[in-house]
Parts: structure tokens; C-alpha cells; sequence
């Protein structure tokens, strides 16, 4: 089976299948802490280094961080493709994920060694201050 590239991927389309790495896992509480998260947040990277935020809202959060492990491969498919949010953009990507309740998660054990681990984006010492 074939999989989309982040960089494909857009509200267009309704049947994407990526295959795609968990470069990070946070929980985001808003500035209450010690309390449930608002939402779950995930940066994804694919086999061709594209990288995309993902949003899990708290009614699916506790169920979504039983499976998914930040570092691990995964295959994700039935998600939305919502625009990005105006006020945190992680990245200049136009659209970001969100997890319904039917979204499917599943494990990749056999992962080919140059598999993106990391996402970065390097700014010029110039832009710093912007």
C-alpha cells in the first residue's frame, strides 16, 4: 500500500493513509496545571522529511496516548485536515491534523533505517528577533 506525504495532504481529499514518525508528545493544560490536557499535541514527521502539527482534543486524548509512543512509526488513517491555527503555527504548513473518533492508529515494525527522527527548521541569526 502506498502512503501520502504530509506535504500532500490537504482538507481536498477525505481517504489519506500517511506513514509517519512521532518526533514529539506533549500534553497542553492551558496555564492550569495539574489538570486533564486541553489537547493532546503531536509534530509528525514523514519518510521524505515533511512535518505537520497534529491536534488529539481531549475527549480522544486519553485513548490515543495508551497507543502512540513519541520516537515510534505509525500509520494514521480516517483524520481531518483542518487549516492552521492562526496564533501557534509550529510550522508555515497551511493545514494541520486533528484525530476524530474514528481515526485508526496503527504500529510500523519494520522501518527503513533513514527514517526522519527529527524536525527542525534552522532561522537566520538576522530573523532571530522577529
Amino acid at each position: 500500500m502506498g502512503f501520502d506525504l504530509l506535504s500532500d495532504v490537504s482538507p481536498m481529499g477525505k481517504h489519506w493513509c500517511v506513514c509517519v514518525r512521532v518526533a514529539r508528545m506533549w500534553d497542553y493544560c492551558g496555564t492550569r496545571d495539574n489538570q486533564p490536557p486541553i489537547h493532546v499535541d503531536l509534530v509528525l514527521v514523514d519518510e521524505k522529511s515533511n512535518e505537520m502539527y497534529i491536534e488529539i482534543p481531549r475527549a480522544r486524548a486519553e485513548k490515543f496516548k495508551e497507543i502512540i509512543e513519541e520516537s515510534k512509526i505509525y500509520t494514521f488513517t480516517k483524520f481531518v485536515v483542518v487549516p492552521s491555527k492562526p496564533a501557534y503555527k509550529p510550522f508555515p504548513n497551511k493545514y494541520m491534523l486533528r484525530f476524530t473518533p474514528w481515526t485508526q492508529v496503527d504500529e510500523v515494525k519494520d522501518v527503513l533505517a533513514d527514517f526522519p527522527s527529527y524536525v527542525y527548521t534552522l532561522v537566520p541569526f538576522i530573523s532571530l528577533s522577529s
